[in-house]
Formats: C-alpha cells, sequence, structure tokens
C-alpha cells in the first residue's frame, strides 16, 4: 500500500485499465505528450503508444462524437473535458447520442464510454474553469455519472466506470487532485449505486458528494466539539444513487443537511432534499436543509471562498436542524421511541439480499379495522410478488406510502392504533420494536436470525415454511417470501429437465464453474431460444440482444444470484475474473440489488451441497438453467480403458414452449463436449 495523491490514482486506474484490455483508448486535448493539464495522464502515452493514449483539435463535440464512434464498434473510449465548463459544446452529443444509444437500439449497442470531467472549485481558476455541472448530466437518463471524494474511491470508481457498458461521466474533484491517501491497487471498493458512511453519528446526517466530502468531515468534527454527533454519508455516485444508504441513516438520526459546491436552484442536492423528505417524513424531527453554491455565475477567484460552502456554513445550518445551544456531552445515541399509542408496521426483510418493494395494493384503507395476520398490502421485489400480514391488531391510522410507490426495507408502511390484542399472530422482523415478544406466533425473515425466538410459533424464511410450522393443531401461518415466486414458476412454466454425465478430469475444482459457464456463454449464441423470455401477452418469444449470467452463490446470508452483465463480451478469463469477483462480494454481503437482477440465463452449482443432481424451477422469466452436480470418482471409458475419472452430472432444466428437446439438447452437448 503506498501513498499518492488522487491525481497519481486516477493515472493508476488508467495504466491498468490500458494494460489489461487493449479496447481502452485515452484521448482528449493535451492528455498526451503533454499528460493532461492536471497530468492525470502524464506518462500513458510513452508506456502505451501514441495510437492508445493520444492528443485531439481543440473541438469537445469532436471527441465525444469520435469517441462514440469507437464505441460503437467495439472500443472503450476515455476522452478528457479538460475542464468542466469545456463539455458544454460537446453537450448535444452528450444528451442526444450517448445517453440515448442503448435506448434508441432496443439495448442492441451498449456504449462502453468514460467522459472525465475535472469539475468544481478551490483552484483559483477564471471564468469557465470551476463550474460544478453535475445537475446537468444526473438528468439526463441514459448517463451514470460518479464523483469520487477519496483516493481510493478515484482509482475503484474509474476502474468500474471503464468496465461499464454503459456511459459515465466521471467527476474529477479539480481541489483534491493532490489530496493524498493510501491506494493497494488493484484492490476495489465498493460499485457503483454504493454510497459510503465516512463518519457515523447519531444527531444529525451530512449528505453530500465529490469535494463536499472534506468540507462536511470537517464541520462534523467541529460540530463534536459542541456536543453534536454527526453522520457523514458520501454518495460517491449520483446515477444511480444508493437511496437505501442516505434513508437508513436519517431514520436513525431525525435530521438531514445536504452539501454541495453547484448552486442550490435545481440541483442533485434538491433532488435529494425532496427524496428525503417524501421517503422519510415521519422520521424527520426537522426540515431537510441544503448548504450551496449560490445561485449566480461563478465569482472570479477571490471571491470564491465566500461562494463555496464551507464548515462554518454548515455548522450554522446544523445548528439550525439541532438548535443553537450546544447539546450535552453523551456516550451513547438516544434512539428515538415511537408513539406509544400506536404501532408501526414497517416494511420487513423479504430475504435473498432484496433492499426494496414497489407496493402494488393496499388492502386496507385509513380507519378500517385489522387483525393480526391479515393481509394488508402486496408488494413486488426484483424476484416477485410478495402479500404482507400485518403483525398488529386495531384500527389503521394512517398509510406511510401510496401504490406505485418504492420503499425500502425497515421504512413505514402503515401505523395501527391497538383496540385488540395480538394473541398468537405472525411478527416480521423490521417491524418488530425492541422488547416486543412474539408470543406464540410465527416470525417471517428472509433467513433466521441467530438468537430469535418464536415462541411455539414456526419459523418462516424465504424458502418456505419449516417443518416446525406444521406442529400445533389448527394452526396457521403465511408462506414465504419466494413461496409465490416458486408456485408462478410451477404454474405458469411447462418446465423439462434433461441430463447427462461428463468427464471433468484434468479441470480444477475451482475452475469448473468458470469453464462450465464460458461454455453456455458460447452455447448461448448458437441457441439463443435458451436466452430469452416470452411475452405471454403476445404470445412472442424475446430475444435480448446480450447474456447477463446470473451464478447461484450460496453465502452465510443465504442463497444469492449475482449477475454477470455482457458475459457475452467476455474472454473466458475476464467472465473468471467476474464470477470470482461477484460471488466473493456475495458472500461477503456487498451486493447491491443492481447486481442481483436482469439475468437472462442462469447457472446454478449445487455440487458444493453434495448432490448430484436436481430439477429445479427456472428463475422467471428466464426460460433455462444449467445445473452442475458434485463431482465424483466413477469408472469410466477413457481411450478404450475402463478407468476411474473425475465425473460431474450436468442438468439443463427449460421452458418447454422457448424450443423441444432436440435443441436442449444440443445445447446441453455442446456444453459438456468441451469438458470431456
Amino acid at each position: 500500500m503506498a501513498t499518492v495523491t488522487m491525481a497519481q490514482a486516477l493515472r493508476t486506474a488508467l495504466r491498468d485499465a490500458l494494460a489489461g484490455d487493449d479496447r481502452v483508448v485515452v484521448f482528449g486535448e493535451d492528455v498526451g505528450r503533454l499528460g493532461g493539464v492536471f497530468r492525470v495522464t502524464d506518462g500513458l502515452a510513452a508506456e502505451f503508444g501514441e495510437h492508445r493514449c493520444f492528443d485531439t483539435p481543440v473541438s469537445e463535440s469532436g471527441i465525444v462524437g469520435l469517441a462514440i464512434g469507437m464505441a460503437m464498434a467495439g472500443y472503450r473510449p476515455v476522452v478528457e473535458m479538460q475542464f468542466d465548463a469545456f463539455a458544454y459544446p460537446a453537450f448535444e452529443q452528450i444528451a442526444s447520442h450517448v445517453a440515448k444509444m442503448r435506448n434508441r437500439t432496443r439495448g442492441a449497442l451498449p456504449l462502453p464510454l468514460v467522459i472525465r470531467v475535472p469539475y468544481g472549485g478551490g483552484i483559483g481558476g477564471v471564468e469557465h474553469h470551476s463550474d460544478s455541472s453535475e445537475a446537468y448530466y444526473a438528468h439526463t437518463a441514459g448517463l451514470k455519472v460518479a464523483a469520487p471524494a477519496t483516493v481510493d474511491d478515484a482509482y475503484s470508481l474509474l476502474r468500474e466506470a471503464v468496465d461499464d457498458a454503459d456511459p459515465v461521466v466521471f467527476l474529477e474533484p479539480k481541489k483534491h487532485y493532490w489530496t493524498k491517501g493510501e491506494l493497494a491497487p488493484p484492490s476495489r471498493t465498493a460499485g457503483f449505486g454504493t454510497a459510503a458512511v465516512r463518519r457515523p453519528g447519531a444527531d444529525a446526517t451530512l449528505v453530500a458528494y465529490g469535494p463536499a466530502v472534506a468540507v462536511a468531515l470537517k464541520a462534523a468534527r467541529a460540530a463534536s466539539e459542541r456536543g453534536w454527533d454527526v453522520e457523514v454519508v458520501d454518495l460517491r455516485t449520483l446515477t444511480p444513487l444508493d437511496d437505501a444508504t442516505v434513508e437508513a441513516s436519517v431514520r436513525r438520526t431525525g435530521r438531514c443537511l445536504v452539501i454541495q459546491e453547484a448552486q442550490g436552484f435545481a440541483s442533485v442536492a434538491s433532488e435529494l432534499a425532496a427524496r428525503v423528505q417524501e421517503r422519510c417524513f415521519s422520521s424527520l424531527r426537522a426540515p431537510v436543509l441544503r448548504v450551496t453554491g449560490y445561485d449566480i455565475p461563478y465569482p472570479p477567484p477571490l471571491l470564491e471562498d465566500a461562494h463555496l460552502p464551507g464548515p462554518e456554513r454548515v455548522l450554522t445550518a446544523l445548528g439550525r436542524l439541532l438548535g443553537d445551544e450546544p447539546a450535552a456531552p453523551r456516550a451513547a445515541a438516544v434512539p428515538r421511541r415511537p408513539d406509544a399509542t400506536e404501532h408501526v408496521f414497517a416494511l420487513p426483510d423479504l430475504g435473498e439480499g432484496l433492499t426494496e418493494a414497489e407496493v402494488l395494493e393496499w388492502r386496507i384503507a385509513v380507519g378500517d379495522t385489522v387483525a393480526v395476520d391479515q393481509a394488508v398490502a402486496e408488494v413486488e421485489t426484483a424476484k416477485a410478488a410478495v402479500t404482507l400480514p400485518t403483525p398488529y391488531a386495531g384500527t389503521v391510522t394512517r398509510l406511510h406510502c401510496r401504490v406505485g410507490e418504492t420503499v425500502t426495507v425497515g421504512a413505514p408502511l402503515l401505523s395501527v392504533r391497538p383496540g385488540t390484542t395480538a394473541g398468537s399472530g405472525a411478527v416480521l422482523t423490521g417491524s418488530v420494536r425492541p422488547g416486543t415478544t412474539a408470543g406464540s406466533g410465527a416470525v417471517l425473515t428472509g433467513s433466521a436470525r441467530p438468537g430469535t425466538t418464536a415462541g411455539s410459533g414456526a419459523v418462516l424464511t424465504g424458502y418456505g415454511t419449516r417443518p416446525e410450522a406444521a406442529e400445533g393443531p389448527g394452526r396457521r401461518t403465511p408462506l414465504g417470501p419466494a413461496a409465490r415466486k416458486y408456485d408462478r414458476a410451477h404454474r405458469d412454466t411447462p418446465a423439462v429437465t434433461i441430463w447427462l454425465d461428463t468427464d471433468v478430469t484434468g479441470i480444477p475444482a475451482r475452475s469448473l464453474l468458470a469453464t462450465l459457464a464460458a461454455r453456455c456463454v458460447s452455447g448461448l449464441a448458437a441457441y439463443p431460444e435458451l436466452n430469452a423470455r416470452i411475452d405471454a401477452d403476445r404470445a412472442e418469444l424475446v430475444h435480448p440482444p446480450h447474456v447477463h449470467l446470473s451464478v447461484a452463490a450460496q453465502t452465510d446470508q443465504g442463497l444469492r444470484t449475482p449477475v454477470v452483465r455482457d458475459a457475452h463480451l467476455l474472454t473466458p478469463g475476464e467472465l473468471a475474473d467476474a464470477l470470482n469477483r461477484l460471488t466473493a462480494r456475495a458472500r461477503r454481503g456487498e451486493l447491491t440489488p443492481a447486481c442481483t437482477t436482469a439475468g437472462t440465463f442462469t447457472v446454478n452449482n449445487y455440487g458444493p451441497l453434495h448432490v448430484d443432481g436436481a430439477t429445479p424451477l427456472l428463475n422467471h422469466p428466464q426460460t433455462a438453467m444449467l445445473g452442475i452436480g458434485r463431482i465424483l470418482d466413477r469408472p469410466w471409458a477413457h481411450d478404450g480403458q475402463v478407468t476411474v475419472r473425475k465425473v460431474a452430472h450436468l442438468s439443463l432444466t427449460f421452458d418447454h414452449r422457448v424450443c423441444d428437446g432436440v435443441t436442449a439438447a444440443a445445447f446441453l452437448t455442446h456444453v459438456a463436449e468441451d469438458a470431456r
């Protein structure tokens, strides 16, 4: 691990990307021989040649236009805009073509393109050299926007951006190019769409990104001297945005302050404030406040300190949130107690790593009387639709969200004023307050939590009812959240399973999954029916232009299905690296919902469970799944001799509506042949 500047970390990320993929090219104004205005690309042209890192004419629109064409041709261009406001002449290309190409081609043409934009003030730059233009890009659908605040994130997020199949606007805080930090490449921090809590706290949440994170941390340290315990959340990426981390923090602290350098009107801070107010209203103890740049053109250098939000302005805003008098010092935060006259039913943990759900239907209304275990709502996750039973009895006093709204685990759904006893009803984790006993009721969880006791009731998991649920005459308990998914797969899909044994001698056990996954990807190019979905309403088979490979991985938190996007574009070695990286993140519990959805074909390796074969249900709406059983020593005819070989059982479960047995058998044979 070495201490480097942010500029050096960015250069290392570009060097590693260039060395690892000959499709990566770096170009822009003065990035070649000069090494860029901020020397981020210094030495890359000499190391990789001027065909990989080269200078362009002074034409931002032309630079981005060239990058679009190269990305469409299969390259992965990384272009530099030199200064934030210099990118405005290219904005038509960015908004009309970069952001729209995948949608315009109905997903047939990804656009792996990175636009590096040094942005923000603090360097004494003149006009057009210190803008904060992130709101333009975040507002433009089809773009991803990254804004690193630390040295290690600068490296990691830039590597993620280069690897991404979608266009990324990469905002680099100019005044932090010389900030130093520890870096140990090629290690990665969390991926896109994952915020980071840079400083935990209990009294208020400061939300920031890019250069404002350092301001927030400095203000939080000063606030601690006044007795205020302040949490700092670094967004890291603006699109995708990690709502869950922000909302969880605000629900803990009850107060939120958003900080940014850009002007406040119609800004990223405006959107964040609106989201927090809408989604965390019942938890807020004060209005959401913003500390931003003023709504003026960027001022001359002598006035920029007054324009940019600094720690003193943040402390003044915190005083409005927390009261101007210093808080009494304390060793630990005191949790806010709910209203004793009402119970709040929150969205429970739905299992399988799911963090949010969309409300499809309310089955009750304000004023209705509900009983324990009564179905009150239907929600839909990335996996299935789920009916939610209430753990409380009484009168409904409030619905906290509307039909069509997406809520996160732990967010309030409805409030109930007690009117009857809860009896022996079900309790759902995520809604039970500390100290509440479940009596003899069932506990519904995504996976049973250590130390959870359910009395004499059942414990339900994401995979259905445990045997204990059958105990007791006349007892009724709700099915697990995944039950409807399995019921739908069994009812609606005429699935067939075929199998064969194959000789895998010579393939290390740790490489078998990657080897067979690569064979699946090549086989799907020849048999695309198995990489499709059925549009039942139109009686059509829909063929996606990509292979998003789902891989079932068993973890301490249960089954997870990370997805390798655009697996058809990866070499076998790259696919193996991606599988290793994703399964490692799954076992560490670091997968976001975006990492586990949109798969088009699944590889299920149940060999580690010590079973030879299975007839699994398909992962709707996918039409096929490859199963890999355990590897056994078995007698096998090899080169005319019967000898002991390493043999694995392969199965293919497929939707019989998409193809006949001949096609399925040909695909399975293709997967097995290379392994023999």
